[in-house]
């Protein structure tokens, strides 16, 4: 039986190994960094002090705000963003409208919008929003009571 021949360990070996190594983690990196812009797009507060602050407001809030139950979904319809609201018995809930659409990664680009009945318990406007990915946040009054919902929308190109 031979013994195998061991081939000399080159530089041209070694420059090729540690050119795939590199090939490697960079490939890696831009996954993970399209696959990061894609989904969570982070928390942008001013001061996170203050926002801590606010805590236990914001909890009592989204405690009232659960207790109403209203169902709200908001979507993208072409040009425009539609809102439907139901009561917590399902009917259709009549209540002023507002949307707020920022873009995720530029929050300079704000369109604040000012939802129009288009049917029962249904809110619509035109949002003239660039393709991509944004920020809805809904918010609706009805019979003095607030409510406020965030939703990722994706308008399509």
């Amino acid at each position: 039986m031979s013994t195998p021949i061991a081939r000399p360990f080159t530089g041209r070996r070694f420059a090729m190994i540690i050119t795939g190594f590199f090939a490697v983690v960079v490939a890696v990196n831009m996954l993970m960094a399209t696959i990061a812009s894609r989904t969570f797009s982070g928390v942008i507060v001013k001061n996170g002090y203050v926002a801590s602050q606010d805590f236990d407001r914001w909890l009592a809030v989204g405690r009232a705000q659960a207790a109403l139950g209203w169902s709200v979904e908001a979507r993208i319809d072409g040009d425009r963003i539609v809102v439907s609201a139901r009561d917590h018995g399902g009917r259709p809930l009549a209540a002023k409208a507002m949307a707020t659409l920022s873009h995720p990664i530029d929050p300079a680009r704000v369109h604040r919008l000012a939802l129009q009945p288009i049917g029962p318990g249904a809110y619509a406007a035109r949002h003239g929003l660039a393709p991509g990915q944004w920020e809805a946040v809904v918010r609706l009054n009805s019979d003095g009571h607030p409510y406020q919902q965030r939703t990722r929308l994706i308008v399509a190109s």
